[in-house]
């Protein structure tokens, strides 16, 4: 009962953020009502189905933090202390309390999105078909996004086995209060079968969820629409190496129309609900993570100032790129990312320049022998053009094309999540930055431990190598 109150408690704060008649009273507080009560009308489900995208904003996972651990353990953010040694690979150890928290914080999203499927589906029938579709789709959504940072957080990459044989994460699926509690000794599914999941639930929910309307709102921003679908399973496939699929759903995002670049790389950051932005996690002022964890107060020079950029990054822009004028700043000799400037910033998950630049590695990587996909170097000029119109990206090999896409991958979607991603999907090496060595693709040292209490209390969590 105690996680199903959370819910119904999550509901109040981010109901205000979509419509302030969603903050209606109820006879008897949120915090008391049971599942009868709380799926007892139509509108006390819409309410609690808002509710899981407050737990979305989980303040250790998708509130801000999941992004920067991604990040630090990238090359780009020098190698801050704040966050214990997340950005430290040879001192991080399994009992860090960090790690342990970020790990406990996705399964606690996982499981509120659980939790809802099964009331839901035990009050079946009080909602329309069609909103109980909806909401049973967003929980999938909510469960298949938390899923692909676990597993390429604290797994190697897909590509580490041929067929993806190797342990991934346990994939946990319905309601329990303790996942990795002794009495359930969940063990790792393999990063196959996790992926197979995320693909599973991404598909069962996408013709369930709306299209985005021509006029943006936080309500086809900040919940799942069917392009949000589209956009993760071209990550995900583009993760997988399955080129095909991954330029099959970049192209219904492409050919959808719904959406299109801003002007200015800038806007997305401060206007949040562009046709640029597929899927954020929202916030505002009052309903954050909390000071300490939100992305304003990490990567602002104005705020705790926590993380710095590597100057080498800022190197890779010329002077007159937007993404380096209006995105980086310097002060006193130190460069600083002002993506975020605000404790109530939103989390970027996914945007439209990514699904193009997907569509131009895929297309890159499918053409035959050494030839030059000239429709790839259509799409990342489009890219590279929104933000430095002077400078136009060539290739004459298909090896220098793809290096180039992940080189303008690193630029755009710089300190939105996907760091060390890049470098393990990609089979790189980790380049030495700060005080931080080389790490060789495929070392033990690239995923993160599995909380060492957990493992502790459950003999069938193997704990990855060398922890």
């Amino acid at each position: 009962m105690l996680k199903f109150k959370y819910i119904l408690m999550g509901a109040i704060a981010f109901g205000s953020l979509f419509t302030s008649c969603e903050k209606q009273l109820f006879e008897s507080p949120y915090a008391q009502l049971d599942p009868a009560e709380a799926f007892s009308s139509a509108d006390r489900i819409a309410k609690t189905a808002i509710g899981m995208y407050d737990a979305l904003q989980n303040r250790e996972f998708f509130g801000g933090r999941v992004l920067i651990y991604a990040d630090i353990r990238g090359i780009d953010c020098g190698v801050p202390r704040y966050f214990g040694n997340v950005a430290d690979f040879s001192a991080l150890r399994s009992d860090d309390a960090v790690v342990g928290n970020a790990f406990i914080g996705g399964y606690r999203t996982i499981n509120e999105a659980n939790l809802f499927l099964k009331n839901i589906n035990t009050y079946s029938g009080v909602a329309t078909p069609q909103d109980e579709a909806r909401y049973k789709a967003e929980a999938k959504f909510i469960r298949a996004l938390n899923y692909f940072y676990l597993v390429n957080l604290w797994s190697q990459p897909y590509k580490f086995t041929a067929d993806g044989s190797h342990l991934g994460v346990p994939l946990v699926l319905e309601v329990s209060d303790k996942p990795f509690d002794p009495s359930n000794r969940i063990p790792r599914n393999t990063v196959k079968e996790v992926y197979d999941q995320i693909i599973k639930d991404l598909e069962e929910a996408y013709p369930s969820l709306p299209e985005v309307t021509a006029t943006r709102s936080i309500s086809n921003v900040g919940r799942a629409t069917k392009g949000a679908v589209d956009a993760l399973l071209a990550r995900v496939y583009l993760y997988k190496q399955d080129y095909n699929k991954a330029l099959e759903y970049s192209n219904n995002v492409i050919s959808s129309s719904k959406y299109s670049l801003q002007a200015s790389p800038k806007e997305i950051f401060t206007a949040y609900t562009t046709t640029e932005s597929i899927f954020s996690v929202a916030h505002n002022g009052s309903d954050n993570p909390n000071t300490n964890n939100a992305l304003g107060q990490h990567y602002s020079p104005n705020l705790r100032a926590d993380i710095q950029v590597d100057p080498d990054f800022v190197n890779l822009m010329t002077a007159t790129d937007l993404r380096r004028k209006d995105l980086i700043v310097q002060d006193e000799g130190a460069y600083w990312n002002t993506k975020y400037t605000t404790i109530g910033d939103w989390v970027p998950v996914l945007r439209y320049s990514e699904v193009l630049l997907t569509k131009a590695e895929a297309l890159a990587n499918l053409a035959s022998g050494t030839s030059v996909s000239g429709e790839a170097l259509t799409l990342i000029n489009q890219v590279r053009h929104r933000s430095d119109a002077a400078t136009s990206i060539v290739a004459s090999t298909k090896a220098e094309l793809i290096s180039k896409i992940l080189n303008e991958r690193r630029i755009e979607l710089a300190f939105e999540g996907q760091g060390i991603f890049e470098f393990l999907r990609t089979g790189r090496d980790i380049p030495a930055h700060g005080t931080a060595k080389e790490q060789k693709w495929g070392a033990s040292t690239v995923v993160l431990p599995f909380p060492q209490v957990e493992v502790q209390q459950n003999p069938n969590l193997v704990q990855n190598p060398g922890y």
